[in-house]
């Protein structure tokens, strides 16, 4: 019996709630909106900050195994509530431990933020899933759009801080607790609605199946554009592609390689905005929750706009063009080693770090927003898998990384024999390692893309 379709009023729906998900489903975007105020409220050192800062992104990224096996066994409105309880759980007992009701123990923040991460991967991954089951035809589109949905969460949010949540006549007075209350009930809110409003339109077939040739008689040429449009990275007969077997794959550990430099930095970057303008700043003190605010929405703009672009963009390159999406990721990780330069050699003040800022959400905004749809190419009846174990790509790569910038941060300080590190001194040996990874990152997507393209002559050769 073939199932009945979805109708096109409830996949319209669909779309638009997914997109509404995505864009309460970034903890780790919003984070830098609040996170020094923590760290100056208890006294954290960098490193103790730096833990702390990963911490939504580890819950985020580690979780996606986890998160997979709850959409496939329970399904995504059972998924969506338990998403919407521990984001709400997170941010709740967080703003309790900032106004002192109970402990500001650095290992029970982080828990909380976690918590708040695996809230967010869990209801992000099931609007991926709806899109990439729903538009296969248009899924850079659909899957880049709802990529920039939850990038654009740190803009929303932080303006929301920015406006309602800072006493203007006093800009230290940041009133974090209220603003931590708002952000766990909106973003159960918009999942609970998600809960209600995400559909799925069933498919029979994987896309790897769905453009067949009409000719029986075309010619070799034919058989391979068909190939190429239908499924780039995979160059079988097999539909999916999985396990062990997606990391094996040149463009596999490809992808994993670039999202463990590229995001992890970007990451790092994000999250340490706020140690590197008050390292910059002459007076930290005065209106820094306000320029934090401006680079973190700077950041998500960057960033949302990035995704939907390089989305659309890498699905009108394969189809008009055929050219993999691999050269996206190629692109920005050269983009991101011309970044890495800049922070590493031409910021001297807080201005500076503008362009900074602009680039690196270029970067981060481009590789996210097309990882979903490259890795939906392996097949979508194993995306929400393959995707959810890719995610520990960036996890780790974030999470070594932000360490490796406190480490670096906290000797500079004690060096300058000060709490409080001055002077692009204070991260410029992290990003120089970002600079040299940049490089091998460049290597090994130019070994995956000539790996493909030897591959697609084979095909041509062995058909003839």
């Amino acid at each position: 019996m073939r199932p009945r379709p979805v109708s096109s009023t409830r996949l319209a729906v669909s779309f638009i709630t997914a997109l509404i998900v995505a864009n309460v489903s970034g903890p780790q975007y919003i984070y830098p909106a609040f996170g020094a105020s923590l760290t100056t409220r208890f006294g954290w050192s960098a490193l103790e900050n730096s833990l702390v800062s990963t911490a939504p992104f580890v819950g985020v990224s580690f979780s996606g195994p986890l998160c997979a096996f709850m959409i496939e066994r329970l399904g995504k409105r059972k998924t969506m509530l338990i998403s919407a309880f521990l984001c709400f759980s997170g941010s709740f007992l967080l703003a309790q431990s900032y106004i002192g009701r109970l402990s500001h123990n650095v290992i029970l923040c982080a828990f909380y933020l976690i918590c708040t991460g695996i809230g967010g991967s869990a209801s992000y991954l099931c609007a991926l899933d709806s899109q990439a089951q729903n538009f296969k035809s248009h899924r850079g589109m659909s899957m880049g759009l709802t990529s920039a949905s939850v990038g654009l969460c740190g803009l929303v949010f932080s303006q929301i801080n920015d406006f309602f949540f800072i006493n203007k006549e006093n800009p230290n007075d940041n009133r974090i607790y209220g603003f931590l209350i708002f952000m766990a009930i909106t973003m159960a809110s918009g999942m609970i609605l998600g809960s209600f409003f995400l559909v799925v339109q069933d498919q029979e077939e994987d896309e790897v199946d769905d453009v067949k040739p009409k000719n029986n008689h075309s010619n070799d040429i034919s058989r391979v554009v068909i190939q190429s449009e239908t499924s780039p990275l995979l160059q079988t007969k097999s539909t999916s592609l999985s396990g062990l077997k997606f990391f094996l794959h040149p463009a596999g550990f490809a992808l994993f390689f670039t999202m463990f430099i590229v995001l992890g930095f970007g990451y790092v970057y994000l999250a340490g905005i706020g140690q590197m303008l008050m390292s910059l700043s002459q007076d930290p003190t005065v209106g820094s929750q306000h320029l934090r605010n401006i680079h973190v929405s700077i950041f998500s703009i960057g960033n949302c706009v990035s995704r939907a672009l390089f989305g659309t963009l890498s699905d009108f390159l394969k189809r008009r063009f055929h050219i993999h999406r691999l050269w996206i990721f190629w692109s920005a990780s050269l983009a991101f080693l011309l970044t890495t330069n800049f922070l590493v050699r031409s910021v001297d003040s807080a201005d500076d770090l503008l362009f900074g800022t602009i680039m690196m959400a270029i970067v981060y905004g481009a590789v996210f927003g097309v990882a979903p749809a490259s890795t939906a190419e392996f097949g979508t009846q194993v995306f929400v898998r393959n995707w959810g174990w890719l995610l520990y790509s960036p996890a780790f790569g974030s999470q070594i990384f932000n360490i490796l910038f406190g480490i670096l941060y906290d000797a500079q300080a004690k060096r300058q024999g000060a709490q409080f590190c001055k002077g692009a001194v204070c991260f410029q040996n992290t990003f120089l390692i970002g600079n040299v990874l940049g490089v091998a990152c460049l290597f090994v997507l130019g070994w995956a893309i000539a790996n493909q393209r030897s591959k697609k002559y084979l095909s041509v050769s062995t058909s003839t």
